[in-house]
This record gives structure tokens, C-alpha cells and sequence, in this order.
């Protein structure tokens, strides 16, 4: 039996094919809550208005945070709020907008400056409070506690 140059060829190009697809299966990770460090109540992008209207109505918190990448209080703004959801868990959501990203989302809140920190719930859906530059934890936890009816246990 004679193998031609040509089934030679066959073979080779499907042992490369079937070593890259067992690399690529050792290698690969599925990306899980655990390798991306974020939770599934802080989002990097606006919520819809449905959305926006939903949630303090559910009894669901609404912070969102203006900043820049290059701004070191702006960054600690955003990591303050995303900290803020390991206090509040599910009755938090944490919407971080990049305002270099999402421009005219930024514009129609009037951000001027950063940081800027929005927070709405079911008392204050169209009149949110408004917090410009770097705010003190406490005080950021304590203004969030006022919006919620029934305040939940990192309130007490």
C-alpha cells in the first residue's frame, strides 16, 4: 500500500488541527463571577430607562457613579461604589459610567466634573441625590440608607 504526498499532507494538516483544539481546551477558562471579580449588580454601562424605573420600585437602590480612568478620585469613587455592593447585596445596583465612553449618557445628567455619584430609589426616583467630587464611605453608605423604605440589615 502506497500513501501518496497528498493523504500525507491530509494527515499533517489534521494533526495540527486536532493539537490546537486540545491546546485550546487545556488553556481555556470559562469566565465566572469569581475570575471577573464583578458582581451581577455592578454594570459598566446606563441601564435602560425600563430598567432605571424597575428597580426602586423593587425595592432596588440605583447608584451610579460618573468617572474617568485617569482621575485618581474618580477611580476611588468607582471603587467605593463597587465596594458598596458587598454592604448591600442585592438591594444595590451599581451602575459605573465611563464619561469619556458614554458621553451623551453624561451629558444628559449635567456631569461637569468628576466624580459625580447619583443615587435613586423608590423616594426619590426623579429627583435623585446628587454628590459631585470624592465622598467619604460613611457618608456615601448613610446616603444610600435614606432612600430605601424598609432598610435592610447594612443600614441597622
Amino acid at each position: 500500500m502506497e500513501i501518496s504526498g497528498k493523504q500525507v499532507g491530509t494527515v499533517i494538516i489534521s494533526l495540527i488541527f486536532v493539537m490546537s483544539a486540545i491546546s485550546i481546551a487545556f488553556s481555556w477558562q470559562p469566565t465566572t463571577q469569581a475570575n471577573s471579580q464583578e458582581s451581577s449588580n455592578v454594570i459598566n454601562s446606563p441601564l435602560s430607562n425600563e430598567m432605571r424605573l424597575l428597580f426602586p420600585e423593587e425595592g432596588v437602590t440605583i447608584m451610579t457613579v460618573f468617572y474617568v480612568n485617569d482621575n485618581s478620585d474618580s477611580l476611588a469613587a468607582k471603587k467605593d461604589a463597587e465596594n458598596m455592593k458587598d454592604e448591600f447585596g442585592e438591594n444595590l445596583m451599581v451602575e459605573v459610567i465611563d464619561v469619556e465612553t458614554y458621553q451623551s449618557f453624561s451629558a444628559a445628567y449635567n456631569v461637569r466634573t468628576v466624580p459625580v455619584v447619583l443615587i435613586r430609589g423608590k423616594s426619590n426616583m426623579n429627583a435623585p441625590i446628587r454628590l459631585e467630587g470624592l465622598q467619604d464611605f460613611s457618608m456615601l453608605k448613610e446616603r444610600v440608607c435614606s432612600t430605601f423604605e424598609e432598610k435592610p440589615d447594612a443600614c441597622l
